[in-house]
C-alpha cells in the first residue's frame, strides 16, 4: 500500500513538473526558463525537482521523448513498410505541424537544437532497427543517408515554422516527401 502511495505521489509530482514546463515553454520560452520559475509554477521546491531531473535539459529530453513516442506508437507505420520513405516524411511533417505550441517551441528554439536533434535521432534509430530499406548499402553509407534524411526533415519543419507557415501543411508535407525521395531534379523546369 505504501509503495502505491509513493508511486502515485511521484507520478503527480512529475506531472506537475511537466505541466509547469509546458506552460513556461509557451509563456517565456526555453531560454528564459529557470529551475526557480519551474519549481514555483509546479508548487514544489528545488530539491524535489532535482529528485526527478538532473537539469532542465533532462526534463526537455523527457518531454520531447514522450512526443516522439506518441509519433511512433500512433502515427508511424514505416517499420511495417520500411520502403515507405515518402509516407514517413509526410507523416512526420504533418504530425509536427499538428502539435501544440509547446512542441513547436521545443523543436524550433535554436539554442536547444542539439537536444531536439539528439532525441529525434535516437527515436529515428527505432526506424532503422525495425525496418531498414537500405540494408544493401555499406554501414557507412547507411549512416550518411539516415543522417541526411533526419536532418533534412527536421530542418525543413523548422524553416517552415520560422517562415510563418506560409505553405499549407499538406503541400509542405508532399514537398518534403518529394525532396526526400526524388531530390530537386524533378522540380526543375526544363
Amino acid at each position: 500500500m505504501d509503495q502505491e502511495k509513493t508511486d502515485l505521489r511521484v507520478l503527480r509530482t512529475r506531472a506537475a513538473i511537466k505541466q509547469a514546463f509546458i506552460e513556461l515553454v509557451v509563456e517565456v520560452g526555453l531560454d528564459r526558463m529557470s529551475v526557480k520559475s519551474l519549481t514555483e509554477r509546479a508548487g514544489i521546491n528545488r530539491k524535489t525537482f532535482y529528485l526527478h531531473y538532473e537539469t532542465i535539459e533532462a526534463l526537455f529530453e523527457d518531454v520531447l521523448t514522450e512526443v516522439m513516442d506518441d509519433f511512433f506508437a500512433n502515427y508511424e507505420t514505416t517499420p511495417d513498410v520500411p520502403e515507405d520513405i515518402d509516407g514517413h516524411a509526410q507523416r512526420f511533417f504533418l504530425f509536427l505541424a499538428g502539435q501544440p505550441e509547446y512542441v513547436e517551441k521545443l523543436v524550433c528554439t535554436p539554442s536547444y537544437y542539439r537536444f531536439g536533434e539528439k532525441v529525434y535521432y535516437e527515436q529515428m534509430d527505432r526506424y532503422k532497427e525495425a525496418g531498414n530499406p537500405f540494408v544493401p548499402m555499406s554501414e557507412g553509407a547507411q549512416t550518411l543517408l539516415h543522417r541526411f534524411i533526419r536532418a533534412t526533415a527536421l530542418d525543413f519543419y523548422r524553416v517552415w515554422v520560422a517562415e510563418g507557415k506560409k505553405v499549407d501543411p499538406e503541400e509542405a508535407a508532399q514537398l518534403l516527401s518529394d525532396l526526400t525521395c526524388r531530390g530537386v531534379e524533378p522540380l526543375l523546369r526544363s
